[in-house]
């Protein structure tokens, strides 16, 4: 085994992050890889710190003209990428000294395995330490189409130690295939860039599932990750407690781009089957905002906007021959 990876972290303005996320790269016990940083025009100084603090390593230290967004900067990651593989990684993502082996191994014993989701527990950066807590195993879709991290908030005590086909991947530390995002680009996209950030991950594993490529969970691949306390607990006051602790741009952003998700990759049969799930889902969430949050009201004016242009990409990638339908219940 010999593959060379490359592993691209996305960064804005997460300096404090830094150091120990890089460290953690470049203390794997796999040793031939590239770290691509790419820093989308933070003012925090990161990508001076970077600059300064990894001198001595073999490092591509990028700073963009603009802010690309985190599915802007994964694109640039991937397009200024050596590797048979590619990780995109957020700079609060810590691995462990095996995590890039143990994806490799996999990756090498099934060439149908397109994307690799670790198994990724939660990390307390202000007392440095690592928690036996659940952030992410997967990418879960019900057939509502609503889309969360499998185990999220959950204690560890062995339920997820299985490898198993999973819908998708979690953005925050994926590992990819590189001839397989090469096979599903839209034009010159990976990752969709009007979607800016939030639920670009999700576009991109659906994008694999219907190209007929497999996304796995391996729990032998573990990370940690910094993202806070909150998510898919259950229950409607845990649903209001975490929507309130986004910011109103986050809340509306991934309300805008979950439905151009659905715009873009939901064929004719999909929909059918499931569109009574779909349009509940969509009309009790126009009355909650109605009530709660009516500055998403904007966000569905964006759908509109960008309609034309998420049908356009579909139409090119929805007629190739690869493409085959799902059923959504094979990944729950």
């Amino acid at each position: 085994m010999n593959d060379f990876v490359s592993i691209a972290i996305v960064n804005y303005n997460n300096k404090d992050y830094l150091q120990r996320c890089i460290n953690s790269i470049l203390n794997q016990s796999y040793k031939n890889f590239e770290i691509i940083f790419i820093d989308n025009c933070s003012v925090d100084g990161s990508f001076e710190y970077v600059s300064n603090l990894f001198k001595q390593e073999n490092i591509k230290v990028i700073k963009p003209d603009t802010n690309l967004g985190y599915a802007g900067g994964a694109n640039l990651g991937i397009d200024l990428s050596s590797g048979n593989y590619v990780m995109i990684m957020n700079p609060d993502v810590i691995l462990d000294k095996d995590f890039v082996k143990e994806c490799c191994n996999l990756m090498e014993s099934d060439s149908e395995i397109a994307a690799i989701n670790g198994k990724l527990l939660k990390y307390d950066f202000e007392k440095d330490v690592k928690l036996n807590i659940f952030d992410s195993t997967g990418i879960c879709v019900e057939r509502s189409r609503r889309a969360y991290d499998r185990g999220q908030n959950q204690e560890d005590v062995g339920q997820y130690e299985k490898t198993e086909l999973i819908f998708g991947v979690c953005g925050a530390a994926a590992f990819y295939r590189k001839s397989a995002l090469e096979d599903i680009k839209i034009e010159k996209e990976y990752f969709d860039e009007d979607f800016f950030a939030y639920k670009e991950d999700i576009d991109l594993s659906w994008r694999l599932n219907l190209y007929g490529y497999k996304n796995i969970y391996y729990p032998k691949a573990l990370a940690y990750h910094g993202r806070a306390l909150g998510g898919s607990r259950g229950g409607i006051k845990n649903y209001l407690n975490n929507r309130k602790s986004q910011s109103k741009f986050l809340r509306g952003i991934s309300f805008r781009n979950h439905y151009l998700m659905l715009l873009k990759n939901e064929t004719h049969k999909s929909f059918g089957t499931d569109k009574f799930k779909i349009l509940k889902r969509f009309f009790v969430f126009l009355g909650y905002s109605l009530i709660f949050e009516r500055f998403n009201f904007k966000y569905l004016v964006e759908i509109y906007k960008l309609k034309g242009k998420i049908l356009h990409k579909k139409s090119l990638f929805m007629n190739n021959e690869k493409i085959k339908e799902i059923n959504i219940d094979v990944f729950n």
